[in-house]
């Protein structure tokens, strides 16, 4: 009976196991259907694709050219547009591309969010993530840096100078023999320290581990973010608890909160008194009294900005000046001319140094997209890939409420925008050979009529969108001119500099400035001509 009864079990057990796999299937092609459907890469309707060619299935390859030809593929996609918006692929999905025209039209238009684009881009919803935009949240930060930090800074020259020099005895050789240094670790520290300076106060300007986890933070979040978006869209709220980046950032910010939160306890206590210390702690608290807002976040969103912006622009023009050493001489004799003048460092000082802010303005204009030479390429999700870097998109806008721009252009809600700054290579605007470097075009500039401030360093325009345009403009941008003006004096008129490797060093990447923190250039002191 049991040999008689085995063929139905075996069927049966076969037939049970058959509808597992079948369930198995449709589970798995379901989840690949969602999958598909939520991915990030999907292109937006009416709008050309560009980097993406024929016979590729997915958008892969269309990302890596964005990321290691974007010049190319600006170039490209407003020749074959005629100048009409177009989308590429980016890191975090698709972004369109508006042409510099249709700058003025986007920058103060309120249905257009930066945070909405930060949200997307840096995937700020998860913990940790969000510090980037709890820091935006109510414009308060711009606010307070535009009522205070701008307003102080004729009064911060001083303590700027003192501290600049300070840390370049401790960072830079003193020997007039010459040695080889890593200078972009010395630009890091200068940033954290100058920066911890004025916005910190002198006692946490010096606090090793504040400045330790001001580097580690700015270093690690963007690393954070790009750890977590390899993963898919669907995983993301299971595995951003798990993954080994955004855990070391999330411990970076509870050592933050740990520094930082007596110190506002502090200020807060001393509200009424004249010993309160005037730092950005305490400019952002009164700015947001009556508003909710977390100030430890506001602070270390501010720290992130200084650090990352300072660090590499500094960086490159010592890089362009290795390049075109004619500079150093120049650039001394103007700083000498200037302080001799005005017998020291006045308020008007380094407004003086124009021949500077034309070298900065320049090294800016070429970095921005990236470097003049190709260096060489790196793949996706290198270590190398988490440095700061210079964008190429500047003006980056959501679409919150849907839109038609003044040439047709229609921009669906949740749209991602940018304007992009190609045109920094165009020879219409710059005369012949845009890709060398002049450290007197902006100076020439500036001197044609009607033109003196529109060329100037922190100056900001459709032509010249470095600090972006419009009510999103960066409001520090007056103080990081100041204190890298400070910075490059110190650099240019205490030390020589030359190049080691044979060629002046340059980015890693080719789309875009990232300074390499192991290159090596040679350095001596020197005895300047004046005392700063």
């Amino acid at each position: 009976m049991g040999i008689l009864l085995q063929p139905l079990v075996d069927y049966h057990t076969w037939n049970q196991l058959g509808t597992l796999t079948t369930l198995l299937l449709a589970s798995l092609g379901a989840v690949g259907l969602l999958a598909w459907h939520f991915r990030e890469d999907k292109p937006y309707a009416g709008f050309k694709l560009i980097g993406k060619e024929r016979g590729e299935w997915s958008y892969e390859k269309a990302r890596e050219r964005w990321n290691n030809n974007a010049f190319e593929l600006l170039r490209a996609g407003f020749k074959e547009t005629h100048g009409r918006p177009f989308q590429v692929i980016s890191p975090f999905g698709p972004l369109v591309m508006l042409p510099p025209s249709l700058c003025d039209e986007v920058r103060n238009d309120k249905r257009l969010t930066f945070t909405g684009f930060i949200d997307r881009q840096w995937l700020t919803r998860y913990p940790g993530l969000d510090i980037l935009q709890d820091g935006l949240r109510g414009e308060i930060i711009q606010e307070a840096m535009r009522k205070n930090l701008n307003q102080e800074l004729m009064y911060l020259t001083e303590r700027l100078r003192e501290e600049a020099s300070l840390i370049l005895r401790e960072q830079l050789p003193s020997s007039k023999e010459w040695q080889e240094v890593k200078f972009f670790p010395v630009a890091t520290q200068l940033a954290a320290r100058l920066s911890a300076k004025i916005l910190l106060g002198d006692r946490l300007c010096r606090d090793k581990e504040w400045i330790a986890v001001s580097i580690n933070f700015t270093g690690v979040i963007l690393r954070a973010g790009r750890a977590l978006r390899a993963w898919p869209v669907l995983l993301r709220p299971l595995v951003h608890r798990f993954v080994p980046t955004l855990k070391y950032l999330r411990s970076q910010i509870t050592q933050a909160r740990k520094i930082m939160e007596p110190e506002l306890a502090a200020r807060r206590l001393a509200r009424d008194k004249k010993e309160r210390p005037m730092d950005s702690l305490s400019w952002i608290d009164d700015v947001r009294r009556g508003r909710e807002f977390d100030v430890v976040a506001g602070q270390l969103f501010l720290t992130f900005a200084a650090i990352h912006t300072t660090s590499s622009v500094v960086t490159a023009i010592l890089y362009d000046l290795l390049a075109y050493p004619e500079y150093f001489t120049l650039l001394r004799e103007e700083i000498v001319k200037v302080f001799t003048e005005d017998r020291g460092w006045s308020k008007n000082s380094l407004f003086k140094l124009k021949l500077m802010d034309s070298c900065m303005k320049e090294s800016q204009r070429l970095h921005i997209l990236g470097p003049r030479k190709h260096i060489r390429v790196l793949p996706r999700g290198s270590w190398t890939e988490d440095l700061l870097t210079r964008p190429l998109d500047i003006m980056n806008r959501r679409v919150e409420e849907a839109m038609t721009l003044s040439d047709g252009t229609h921009l669906p809600k949740g749209t991602l925008i940018t304007v992009a700054t190609h045109n920094t290579r165009d020879t219409a605007l710059w005369g012949p050979k845009p890709e060398k470097f002049d450290g007197h075009r902006f100076l020439r500039m500036r001197e044609e009529p009607g033109q003196e401030n529109r060329w100037q360093f922190v100056s900001t325009s459709p032509e010249f969108l470095a600090f972006g345009h419009g009510t999103h403009a960066c409001p520090g941008r007056f103080f990081a001119s100041n204190e890298m003006k400070i910075v490059l004096a110190h650099l240019i008129m205490n030390y020589d500099w030359r190049i080691v490797e044979g060629k002046p060093p340059a980015s890693m990447f080719v789309s875009r400035f990232v300074p390499d923190p192991r290159t090596v250039i040679g350095c001596r002191a020197r005895t300047p001509e004046i005392e700063l």
